[in-house]
């Protein structure tokens, strides 16, 4: 695809690139092999919610404290040791099912979330300072390229791997990956690819930094859609698994469908890239409405193979709006606190999501599947109007000047 083309163009972000495929990839493993290893010894929801907490938690504690960290010190440095030092924890499952003790799984998930949770900020924080800015459009395509193989490769080869042979092989291959990770991203470690804006310690103290999301108006609105967002992407997750399961009678390997198609939608939205000039936030919302439009139909859903063309469709367009709003984040955010507000976002929009799982697990006990995905479609629709109203009362220059002026300082 033409959007790989930009890896050639940049060396350092293709180290990225890679290196966070391979992070993903091991985290899917893990994921699938958690959900396994705890219905093998529990059979239990309650014990399901609390590994599900431990994956939120983490993102609420630690993402502000990690983007915080980012615009201080050597991102890549940072990425480095996330992955070399979550490498044994991720084999403690491995001694939780020989020794039947379930606190080993939560101690690894809590870790291996804790790493996940410094990682996402970090990496953020690093793109824009190793890509020239007209690449950035076709970088956050790759990303989403990042989320679709991830998707597709992880899931769908966790259930593979764990069918032909057992749960603590996938344990065994993440701890595999985050070291091939981190081998990878060591290469970064070693040169000076911080721009001088983030050379030198912000002053700003951890509190005054907080307060710029709420001082200017452009990134406030950033946070309502960051709040908003997730609490139809967390229904999601829990519909797509359910309608795979119980309308369409399909089993395990519907799952392993219903995530390929999702994962292929997010591949097919990179190359889009090519055609996304400016209006990075029109297109945004627009896309959200598409998505919003996409549940709808899936809703009327008659049989399994229009599912996965919907589910395919959902997060092609979701894809979109994600790589618009990343863009017009990566570009506006001042480097020198560039981590920070990120990680702060990624928190609020972390916690929603998981507010929304949460939620979504008693809103399937009164709806059907396919009713709970009319009541999202709805929820995205009225999101997108939302949110055309919310930026078109902010004044852009004056909150672009606000954030120019944090780099001067």
């Amino acid at each position: 695809m033409l959007v790989f083309h930009v890896l050639k163009k940049e060396p350092n972000y293709q180290i990225v690139f890679w290196s966070s495929v391979l992070n993903g990839i091991g985290g899917r493993f893990a994921q699938v092999g958690s959900f396994a290893l705890l219905y093998l010894l529990t059979e239990s929801g309650i014990a399901l919610g609390i590994l599900m907490a431990l994956l939120v938690l983490p993102t609420i504690l630690f993402a502000p404290i990690s983007g915080y960290l980012a615009d201080r010190f050597h991102q890549a440095k940072l990425l480095f040791g996330t992955d070399l030092l979550r490498a044994p924890f991720a084999l403690l499952p491995i001694l939780g099912a020989i020794t039947e003790q379930l606190w080993l799984l939560y101690l690894s998930t809590f870790i291996i979330a804790s790493g996940q949770a410094v990682y996402r900020p970090v990496r953020f924080s690093l793109i824009p300072d190793i890509v020239e800015k007209k690449n950035l459009v076709s970088v956050n395509g790759l990303e989403q390229n990042v989320v679709g193989i991830t998707l597709v490769f992880g899931s769908m080869l966790g259930g593979i791997i764990a069918f032909l042979t057992n749960v603590n092989v996938l344990f065994f291959l993440h701890a595999i990956c985050l070291m091939s990770a981190a081998i990878l991203i060591s290469r970064l470690t070693r040169s000076n690819i911080t721009k001088s804006s983030k050379m030198k310690a912000a002053e700003s103290s951890l509190r005054e930094s907080g307060f710029l999301i709420i001082k200017v108006a452009l990134l406030r609105v950033f946070l309502m859609v960051m709040l908003l967002m997730p609490l139809a992407n967390g229904v999601d997750n829990v519909i797509f698994n359910l309608i795979a399961l119980e309308v369409f009678d399909k089993g395990d390997l519907g799952v392993g469908f219903i995530y390929a198609s999702l994962g292929m939608g997010f591949v097919l939205s990179s190359t889009m890239v090519k055609w996304i000039r400016g209006k990075y936030i029109v297109i945004g919302i627009f896309m959200i409405l598409l998505e919003g439009t996409g549940h709808l139909l899936l809703s009327q859903s008659g049989f399994f193979m229009q599912a996965l063309v919907l589910a395919i469709f959902i997060t092609f367009v979701g894809g979109i709006s994600d790589i618009c709003f990343d863009t017009v984040l990566m570009k506006i955010l001042p480097a020198s606190k560039r981590g920070f507000l990120f990680g702060s976002l990624s928190m609020f929009q972390n916690s929603s999501m998981g507010i929304a799982m949460i939620g979504a697990g008693f809103l399937t006990e009164w709806l059907s599947p396919l009713q709970s995905s009319f009541l999202v479609g709805v929820a995205y629709i009225l999101f997108a109007f939302i949110f055309i109203l919310a930026f078109r009362s902010v004044d852009f220059r004056a909150s672009i000047r606000k954030l120019k002026r944090l780099d001067f300082r």
